[in-house]
């Protein structure tokens, strides 16, 4: 496999999108459809054996939903015209800097 940088992903993912004829200007459309996604990650967690995340029964599935996900991410943020790793940066130093209790 060849190893791409984000932002060529970032770019790979939206040319897929305009090649296939999805969404790439609607931001609603595409939280909706995140929201399906994140709903299949829930079931497929709520379907496995609740070991912890290593050991756990039907990672393939959990895996792969997470995968849509980050398309779905990735790819709102070209729709933006930003770069997703400048958003995943920002968001990792505001965690290394805020007080989290780690509490659901």
């Amino acid at each position: 496999m060849t190893i791409m940088t984000l932002a060529d992903l970032q770019k790979r993912i939206y040319q897929n999108k305009v090649n296939r004829g999805f969404n790439v200007t609607d931001i609603g459309k595409e939280i909706v459809l995140m929201t399906e996604e994140l709903g299949e990650l829930a079931k497929a967690y709520k379907n496995s054996d609740k070991k912890p995340a290593r050991e756990i029964s039907n990672k393939e599935e959990i895996i792969d939903a997470i995968g849509d996900l980050m398309v779905y991410c990735i790819g709102l943020c070209e729709m933006l015209g930003i770069s997703s790793g400048d958003v995943l940066a920002k968001i990792v130093n505001s965690n290394e800097n805020r007080t989290h209790t780690g509490q659901m």
